[in-house]
């Protein structure tokens, strides 16, 4: 069941869904609008081969950067503020600034406002789903579909979280290797626990 906006101010007061920070002008009918944080990370160097299965490899692909003040020329107009610049084709690991927690059988799905994917922009094409239990920022991989750098602000509106209630408690809350994030998470696939029976990783 989807829940609404009384639904989900229903669930804050009974503790099974927190917002932090809260402003209720970002509560819509059916969700909750989230901005993107200033905090990003960025692939910092080419690689052969991209292999995500070993710590140092993580470490070495991305870097993590702060957006800062700027001013952008387009035409006859000059804006400043601070940015997140997204190349052509390219993406970036960022974050909510607003954490959520859900329990018992509340979960939450994250989705791209329309607006902004209708300026070429993506933010969680296959990763906005939050299972039960789930405690922290949301990482989005926000993708530049256009053929040009896209300067986007901080701060921005930039997806609706949708909540939704199962039909009983889940069995076992979500307390992975995510849980707690205040910043963009990279991958961490080099923690899965099914790894080291698919392969075998030696250091030279």
């Amino acid at each position: 069941m989807l829940l609404s906006d009384r639904d989900i101010l229903r669930e804050m007061k009974e503790g099974t869904v927190t917002i932090e920070p809260f402003n209720e002008e970002q509560l819509q009918p059916c969700g909750y609008d989230v901005r993107v944080s200033s905090v990003y990370y960025v692939m910092k160097e080419e690689s052969p081969v991209f292999f995500p299965f070993t710590e140092e490899f993580v470490e070495k692909m991305y870097e993590r950067r702060e957006a800062e003040e700027s001013t952008v020329r387009v035409r006859n107009h000059k804006a400043r503020g601070k940015f997140i610049v997204i190349p052509p084709h390219g993406f970036v690991l960022a974050a909510t600034i607003e954490r959520t927690r859900t329990v018992k059988n509340i979960t939450a799905s994250l989705r791209c406002r329309s607006s902004l994917a209708r300026a070429g922009m993506s933010i969680a094409r296959s990763a906005g789903w939050g299972d039960i239990g789930y405690d922290g920022v949301w990482t989005m991989d926000i993708i530049n579909h256009l053929n040009v750098p896209y300067y986007l602000p901080v701060g921005l509106r930039v997806g609706q979280l949708v909540f939704l209630k199962t039909e009983t408690p889940t069995g076992k809350e979500y307390s992975g290797k995510y849980s707690g994030s205040t910043e963009p998470a990279v991958p961490k696939l080099y923690k899965d626990r099914d790894l080291a029976t698919l392969v075998e990783i030696e250091k030279n």
